[in-house]
């Protein structure tokens, strides 16, 4: 052996024995993300999520994601708060939405989570993604190793986790939080694992885990994901002999705790800001009752039996409340592993959970009804929320089904059983999907990679139906898990492929708007949908967030747009005639929108203004092939004083620096007035006083003074401060337990 070689095969003994497997799991996720980290398609969601761009695409654009608001809040709001934190400011509020409201208390922004810095790349949302998934997938490892499952079999779980249903599916923050529920499993299994040791605790991971997923920025998903380790706990904790019990449960308590405390500068701005916040429209639409229809069951297992996401029209609903999937090939490996005699207990809770989780889905035999008995659940889009603990449980009895059939002849006879099952599952839910799949216009192209895309499944079970006829091979085991990933890989790869090879944005009226608006704001008309302005710094009436301040709306349904619904958005939507509706609610209440500080509207070039708005005095002032910016005549400043004998200069929206010859004037700031906010003059703190439900106002002195804004969440001092130290106790209680440093004084020798 050469001396390369030898160095080679030196470096590689040093390795720890989990490097391999990570590096393994790393590879899928990054081949998973192929089309985006090579740069072969785009994945920006402004293509899908504003109308400021024109996009090229292979055979024709789809929705890469389901949900909109991977564009309104993951995005934008990502970038703002990676942008804000990387200039050294805390990101408490955003500027550039509405009339201005809390950032990191918004808590889909994920403003504090660590991973958000990523947004400050050019390619941020790709890495965030890919970083997501890696963390998933290498907890998913580590958990199934403790369960004392052998390398490949772990690494293939690993893998499936990586690249589920609901990283697949859904795109915005909803994602961000299921990649720490394997590592919240896993610290559960570390403690029940330390309870015979007096010193050894275990608990650390499942703090940290817990407050990662609360970070993450959607703490429905944490919530939901937080019951199902709860319940995997207690089935967990009956296993333990009696007298470790009490020990394993203050363990389980302090993780419990600790990650709580450790995520309250996360938890108190989101507190604060649902006391004046409005969340009616979600609690409406959700009220405990919303599920899918009975068409959705297919999609579970065959997941694109009615083709990409939102492709077919009949079955809209379906794709606007799913979560994610399993795939046919790990329900052939969950049935299996449903039946093994190892950790007996678990798998029949798993299965539990799966099946509980379906049929509250669906609402089968009113089990919705049931699941709501639970606190808080009635007041969340449980349909969605609960796939990736659902996605878990199956991951987990698929990979105890794999081992299974390593070591049982029983399991290896079942296996067949099972995958023919699944065929005939398979074909029924395809053939029921029939209906809903006529009349669906598609090119001959098309048309063929839908047939594909149904067959995928099919491929799948049938190369298990193989593999089944040699089940004393001793290289079965490994093809069933190279099928087993193979089908998650291409089932993830799909909805990459919808996204367009290039973007195309039209810059020209954000750089526009980036030189002439200054403080003031825009209003747009379908072309910079809402949030869009945080993510190039221009400020943007338009807003659609949840929560939303609840000012702010009531502000909207009296003086901006009466009627105006859900009450969570400020939207010009629904094509021409929404932004026809909208011109003549600016037309209703120009003034109010003046007074709002809109100084531009950003308006279709195919759309010709209504005359109307002209004899007021609107101007245009850019146009080119996709936008229109017209100027409003009179808007005001967004700093005013009500004295003529006061004159004000701001080249920032936090100060303001105002000269008055007389006594007694006030400062009027366009931005929304919220509970945190603070206000100097010339050092000194003075009240604000709010005007019309929403503006900020401050009396003046006379002569020079400078005015000076700050924004903080009410209790978030005391927030950082407990925070702070529950890390200190977790860092000590760590280091105490890992370096053994004990000072022992010797005792005399007896005589």
């Amino acid at each position: 052996m050469n001396s390369t070689g030898a160095r080679l095969t030196a470096f590689y003994r040093r390795l720890p024995p989990s490097a391999i497997p990570i590096l393994f799991i790393v590879l899928l996720v990054l081949a998973g993300n192929a089309m985006y980290v090579l740069r072969l398609a785009n994945n920006d969601p402004i293509s899908w999520t504003a109308g400021i761009s024109h996009s090229l695409c292979r055979i024709k654009c789809g929705r890469p994601a389901i949900d909109p608001n991977l564009g309104f809040i993951t995005q934008s709001l990502g970038h703002q708060a990676a942008i804000d934190i990387l200039h050294g400011h805390f990101p408490w509020w955003n500027y550039y939405q509405g009339l201005g409201q809390p950032l990191a208390g918004e808590m889909q922004s994920a403003a504090l989570f660590p991973l958000t810095l990523l947004f400050a790349l050019s390619s941020g949302l790709v890495w965030f993604h890919v970083s997501l998934e890696v963390i998933a997938g290498v907890s998913t490892y580590f958990l199934a190793r403790r369960l004392s499952l052998p390398v490949v079999v772990a690494t293939a779980g690993g893998m499936v986790f990586a690249l589920d249903g609901t990283f697949a599916w859904l795109g915005n923050a909803v994602l961000n939080p299921v990649a720490f529920l394997p590592m919240l499993l896993l610290g559960v299994e570390m403690i029940f694992d330390s309870a015979s040791s007096s010193t050894k605790r275990g608990w650390y991971v499942a703090a940290i885990a817990l407050a990662l997923s609360i970070y993450a920025g959607f703490p429905e998903v944490a919530y939901v994901d937080a019951l199902f380790c709860g319940v995997w706990a207690i089935v967990r904790l009956f296993s333990l002999p009696r007298e470790r019990r009490l020990r394993a449960l203050r363990r389980l308590g302090l993780g419990g705790v600790m990650g709580v405390v450790l995520a309250l500068p996360a938890l108190v701005p989101f507190a604060d800001f649902l006391k004046v916040g409005f969340i009616g429209s979600h609690t409406a639409a959700v009220s405990g009752i919303e599920h899918l229809p009975t068409a959705s069951l297919a999609m579970f297992f065959d997941p694109y039996v009615y083709g990409t996401i939102f492709f077919d029209p009949n079955v809209a609903t379906s794709w606007g409340g799913i979560g994610g999937y399993f795939g046919a090939s790990v329900c052939v490996l969950a049935l299996v592993g449903l039946f093994g005699p190892r950790l007996r207990s678990m798998r029949v809770f798993l299965a539990l959970w799966t099946v509980a989780g379906l049929a509250g889905a669906l609402n089968f035999l009113h089990a919705r009804e049931v699941w709501n008995l639970i606190p808080l659940v009635n007041a969340t889009s449980f349909p969605r929320y609960v796939m990736p603990s659902c996605e878990m449980a199956v991951v987990v009895l698929a990979v105890l089904g794999l081992n299974d059939f390593v070591t049982s002849t029983r399991a290896k006879r079942l296996f067949t059983t099972s995958t023919v099952f699944m065929v005939l599952a398979v074909l029924w839910l395809a053939y029921s999907a029939r209906s809903l799949n006529r009349g669906v216009v598609m090119s001959h192209t098309t048309h063929v990679v839908f047939i594909g895309l149904g067959l995928l499944p099919f491929i799948a079970l049938a190369l298990f139906l193989i593999l089944g006829r040699f089940t004393k091979a001793r290289v079965t085991p490994l093809l069933i898990a190279i099928v087993l990933v193979g089908e998650s890989l291409v089932l993830f790869f799909v909805p990459t492929a919808q996204s367009p090879k290039v973007i195309n944005v039209d810059y020209a009226p954000i750089h526009y708007l980036q030189a002439h608006q200054g403080q003031e704001r825009f209003l747009d008309f379908a072309v910079l949908y809402p949030n869009w302005g945080t993510e190039f710094g221009i400020n943007s009436l338009s807003a659609i967030d949840l929560p939303f301040p609840k000012a702010f709306k009531n502000f909207i349904e009296e003086d901006l747009y009466p009627g105006l619904t859900p009450g969570n958005q400020f939207v010009i939507k629904g094509g021409i005639t929404g932004i026809e509706a909208q011109e003549h609610e600016l037309l209703g209440h120009f003034q109010a929108y003046e007074n709002a500080s809109v100084r531009y509207l950003l308006v279709p070039s195919s759309v010709v203004l209504l005359p109307a708005l002209t004899k007021l005095g609107v101007k245009q002032v850019f146009r080119d092939s996709l936008a229109t910016i017209y100027l409003l005549p009179h808007t005001r400043s967004f700093f005013s004083t009500s004295s003529s004998s006061c004159a004000v200069t701001s080249t920032n929206d936090n100060v303001a620096t105002v000269d008055c010859a007389k006594p007694g004037a006030t400062l009027l700031r366009t931005e929304l007035s919220m509970t945190g906010w603070k206000a100097t003059v010339n050092g000194k703190s003075v009240p604000i006083t709010t005007i019309d439900g929403v503006y900020q106002q401050v009396t003046l002195p006379e002569g020079f003074s400078t005015v000076r804004y700050s924004f903080m969440p009410p209790h978030e001092r005391y927030a950082l401060l407990l925070g702070f130290l529950g890390g200190l106790f977790l860092i000590g209680s760590f280091v105490n337990e890992r370096v053994p440093f004990v000072s022992r004084r010797r005792r005399p020798p007896e005589l």
